[in-house]
């Protein structure tokens, strides 16, 4: 009783693969009703051609022609084993890789609170503690003051990829979609294209949840490099700039 798995030969009568522990008595049971089935049908197919008055000689070869072009019982089996393999291959894609991390869900919801200019919920990503006083009613928050200074958002399909997650540290990178500011007045930011421009974004955990770690700059809605004098991260006056004797 040869075992579909591994091929191991095994005595009459094992259920089970002693190679490779394969169940291998329900194939043997289904082989057996396969060779029944093509018993009966072939004892109808003679005496139906009997009747039809063809000679024996002319029964026999179109009973060979029939069982060629029937697909055996292995052939069936390897054809379900693969669409089984082509099924479950495609499941694990979709559902296992396509799955977002919690580092970048955070990501997309701060961009989002941003889009939305929702004060609470970007301080709940970028300063858990203010957030803590402002849910208490100690504190009363401002789009403008924590940041959020343009009157409106544009933010477009954004797309990330995880860069790294060890324990409370993370970087997402930000490698697709549009974000830009607009004013009343009409002015904007000029925009950034993450498709062409990636932006990386660092995160830690505090208290079980991702913190955005570089918001200041996460925020701005147009190319870092491309803030006024190009001197740092920061718009702020560098130390010693503009001074005189």
């Amino acid at each position: 009783m040869r075992c579909p798995n591994c091929g191991y030969q095994n005595p009459e009568g094992r259920r089970y693969c002693e190679e490779c522990g394969e169940r291998i008595a329900g194939l043997e049971a289904a082989k057996a009703r396969a060779r029944r089935k093509t018993v009966r049908e072939a004892a109808r197919l003679r005496l139906e051609l009997e009747r039809e008055g063809v000679d024996r000689a002319e029964v026999e070869r179109r009973l060979r022609r029939i069982r060629r072009r029937r697909p055996s019982l292995a052939t069936g089996l390897v054809l379900i084993g693969v669409i089984v393999l082509v099924v479950l291959l495609f499941l694990a894609f979709t559902v296992i890789g396509g799955r977002e991390s919690a580092p970048e869900r955070a990501v997309k919801a701060f961009y989002q609170a941003i889009k939305d200019k929702d004060v609470m919920a970007y301080l709940k990503l970028t300063e858990p503690e203010v957030y803590k006083l402002a849910q208490k009613g100690e504190y009363e928050p401002d789009p403008y003051t924590e940041g959020i200074d343009f009157d409106s958002y544009v933010v477009n399909d954004l797309k990330t990829r995880l860069v790294k997650e060890e324990g409370d540290y993370a970087e997402v990178e930000i490698v697709g979609g549009y974000f830009e500011g607009f004013y009343r007045d009409g002015a904007r930011s000029g925009g950034v294209d993450f498709s062409q421009h990636h932006r990386l974004i660092r995160l830690v955990k505090v208290e079980g949840n991702w913190v955005i770690q570089d918001y200041p700059i996460a925020k701005l809605p147009y190319l870092v490099e491309e803030m006024p004098g190009e001197q740092s991260e920061f718009p702020e006056v560098e130390e010693g700039g503009g001074q005189t004797d």
